[in-house]
């Protein structure tokens, strides 16, 4: 039996405008993407203007994108949210957080051009390059890992962001969406002669790690996209990934349990303390961990029995003593395990942050080198819920 014991305030949300359709043929929920990419639709609709041939974001090898009925095509949950979901979820899943291009190409220097969703950039307490901007990674053959290239930065809403790099023909690129925006559209440049292959994971594994969470899986509030945690234990343990983190509404709906199952993952990941409340403690019953936690899970568990499940306690960078929901969650982990449940992992707080209080910007949401220590912290429980060697 797989099972271990490892030893906020929200973000603004931006509001939901209107958007456009997903193209035929898209990748559909809990498919692997990356595989079932066709190269021939790149290629037909590129478009060559002073020396660079364009590709539209919608023709490139996307991971982190899940669902085929959706209102615009980087959303990240279908347009079947009802209103028993709460409305920064169906605000916020226009969002591209855990998004991300991953290819090869034999081009010599690459160019990406972005219009985002929402035209706030950037918050009081994140940069504008991790809210609305992008960045780039190689792969490093002799380091066995990728490595940081570039940030693409963005000043303006209306003529969005734009970047141009050097590359080295045949090297894996990986690009990271914004986090807390969506994008509109998003063009890749490459030379005219050029072409475009999909860069599947080496490990094999194509079924995502899904995790579900608050702001700070979202991303609040590190620097680039690139380093928010969920995007590094992909880039960790090279396996893809899918966030479902949501500011400040990450409340364990029973219908965000039907959304999560009709994804095909490899590992769920629960992170939703933070947003929750405790009726033990005169909090509101509508997102309680006592009303909503065990019918969720007890859900996503009947309709995925083989998938492993990580739950999470409520991150602290002070790492004090546990709270009512930290409490009610590890009883619930000890009553399923009881019950005989497999596949069960838990990380309690004091595995996720380090010990010399610098983690955050704001006592909650992580930093840049937060986000190093929940990586590490998530990292090793999901690699003990998936096996893994890496």
């Amino acid at each position: 039996m797989k099972k271990m014991i490892l030893g906020g305030l929200a973000l603004a949300a931006a509001a939901a405008v209107g958007a456009g359709t997903a193209p035929a043929g898209d990748i559909g929920a809990g498919q692997a993407a990356i595989a079932k990419w066709d190269p021939n639709m790149a290629q037909t609709h590129a478009v060559v203007t002073n020396g660079v041939k364009w590709i539209d974001g919608v023709y490139l090898p996307i991971e982190g994108r899940v669902f085929d009925n959706v209102e615009h095509y980087y959303d990240r949950l279908p347009t079947n949210v009802t209103t028993a979901v709460n409305g920064g979820v169906r605000s916020m899943k226009h969002h591209t957080s855990g998004m991300m291009f991953r290819f090869t190409t034999d081009s010599q220097r690459l160019s990406f051009k972005w219009i985002p969703y929402n035209s706030g950039l950037s918050m009081d307490h994140m940069p504008s390059t991790g809210v609305s901007g992008i960045d780039v990674y190689r792969w490093d053959a002799v380091r066995d890992r990728w490595l940081y290239v570039k940030t693409g930065r963005i000043y303006s809403a209306t003529k969005g962001g734009d970047l141009s790099i050097p590359w080295t023909p045949n090297t894996p690129c990986l690009v990271n969406l914004p986090l807390y925006n969506g994008v509109r559209r998003f063009e890749l440049g490459v030379d005219p002669g050029a072409t475009v292959s999909a860069y599947p994971h080496p490990s094999g594994q194509t079924k995502p790690v899904v995790f579900y969470g608050t702001s700070i899986t979202h991303g609040g509030c590190c620097s680039r996209p690139g380093l928010a945690f969920v995007n590094r234990v992909g880039r960790d343990l090279d396996v893809p990934v899918v966030n479902l983190g949501f500011s400040g509404s990450g409340r364990m709906e029973f219908e965000m349990s039907e959304h999560l199952a009709a994804i095909d993952a490899s590992c769920y990941v629960l992170d939703c303390l933070w947003n929750m409340s405790s009726s033990a403690q005169g909090g509101a019953t509508d997102r309680s961990v006592e009303a909503n936690y065990e019918p969720f899970i007890r859900n996503l568990r009947a309709k995925r029995p083989d998938v492993p499940i990580v739950m999470a306690e409520m991150c602290d960078v002070y790492c004090g003593p546990e709270n009512a929901k930290d409490k009610f969650t590890r009883a619930l982990y000890e009553k399923l395990v009881a019950e005989g449940w497999k596949n069960l992992v838990f990380l309690p707080k004091e595995r996720q942050h380090g010990d010399d209080f610098e983690g955050t910007v704001d006592g909650c949401h992580p930093n840049d080198l937060g986000m190093a220590d929940l990586a590490k912290g998530f990292g090793a429980a999901v690699r003990q819920a998936l096996g893994l060697s890496r």
